[in-house]
């Protein structure tokens, strides 16, 4: 909260306070002459909900198609071995294939589609605050609001 005070040569007016509440509460000021004073306020909050309407914009289309894929055909494999143990000798040899099949996989059409969002309801309240002369030297808050002590002379 804060106050400013603007003294006006050859006018009416003695002095302005001008501030701003954020909150309802008591707030001090310099000392008027509370019956050559006046005192304008205006509420600063509203509060409530406002229905909404519009549009989504997605572009129509598809996924690209891609695909997943091993060689075809046989690897061979072979293993071999040969030694020796108390006084003889012995060699193993053996081979084997391996087959690779390949495969494919394509992938599912995606669709985007535009769509509209409306609905919901409208509840908004403006704020009914202000401010008033309590004293020579308070005035009082409703709430959040500007205000302009006015005196004159």
């Amino acid at each position: 909260m804060g106050i400013a005070t603007y003294p006006s040569v050859s006018s009416p007016i003695k002095s302005i306070q001008r501030g701003s509440a954020s909150v309802a509460g008591n707030i001090t000021i310099t000392a008027v002459n509370t019956a050559k004073t006046v005192v304008n306020s205006f509420s600063t909050s509203s509060s409530g909900t406002v229905a909404a309407s519009g549009a989504v914009s997605a572009v129509t289309g598809t996924a690209s198609t891609f695909s997943i894929s091993g060689q075809t055909g046989t690897n061979n494999a072979g293993f071999s071995a040969s030694g020796s143990r108390y006084g003889g000798s012995y060699a193993v040899a053996t081979t084997g294939n391996i087959s690779l099949n390949g495969q494919n996989a394509n992938a599912q059409n995606i669709n985007l589609n535009a769509a509209n969002l409306s609905g919901g309801t409208t509840n908004l309240v403006a704020g009914v605050n202000g401010a008033y002369l309590v004293n020579s030297t308070t005035i009082y808050a409703t709430g959040p609001c500007r205000y302009e002590v006015i005196e004159y002379y």
